[in-house]
This record gives C-alpha cells, sequence and structure tokens, in this order.
C-alpha cells in the first residue's frame, strides 16, 4: 500500500467482502500513527456493522492483480474522545 495514504488522484473503492458477499466499500484509507494500523473508514451492510466482525477488502484495480486484506469493523470515532471529561470529579 501507497504511504502514509494513497495517491492515486482520483475517487476509488474497493470491495469489503463476507463470506463472497459484497457487504461494503471503502472510501478512504490512511496510515494512523496513534493507533500504528491502517484505518479505512467504509459504509457497510447492517448485517455486518457490529464491531468486531471480520471482512475482507479486495484492494487494487479491477484489470490488475488485486489482494485481499483482512479487516476489522470498529465504530468510528476510532479514538475516544476525552476532552469531554467532568473536571469537578477529578
Amino acid at each position: 500500500m501507497d504511504m502514509p495514504r494513497d495517491q492515486r488522484g482520483f475517487q476509488w473503492a474497493d470491495k469489503v467482502m463476507k463470506d463472497g458477499k459484497l457487504v461494503g466499500v471503502t472510501t478512504s484509507r490512511g496510515y494512523s500513527y496513534y493507533f500504528r494500523q491502517m484505518l479505512s473508514l467504509c459504509p457497510i451492510d447492517i448485517d455486518c456493522s457490529q464491531p468486531g466482525t471480520k471482512a475482507t477488502i479486495i484492494w487494487g484495480n479491477p484489470d490488475e492483480p488485486q489482494k485481499e486484506i483482512r479487516a476489522t469493523v470498529a465504530p468510528a470515532p476510532y479514538k475516544e474522545d476525552k476532552r469531554r471529561v467532568d473536571v469537578s470529579k477529578l
């Protein structure tokens, strides 16, 4: 994968598969230095949207070699927002 962000220069979508069925498409991806892993945004079928669900991304252009990449569903935002802490309880 191109790092830290895909530089194809146009909008793209990679297939998201679950048990051989198309369940979503990726809309963006990039490397998170905070989590030290690749993250991708994806609208996905409700049946597969439970956090922790395993899926497969078919990465690559349709007429070129493609690669299957393991993925795990996670809610967005990925990082807990700790800015709204009740400081009176600290």
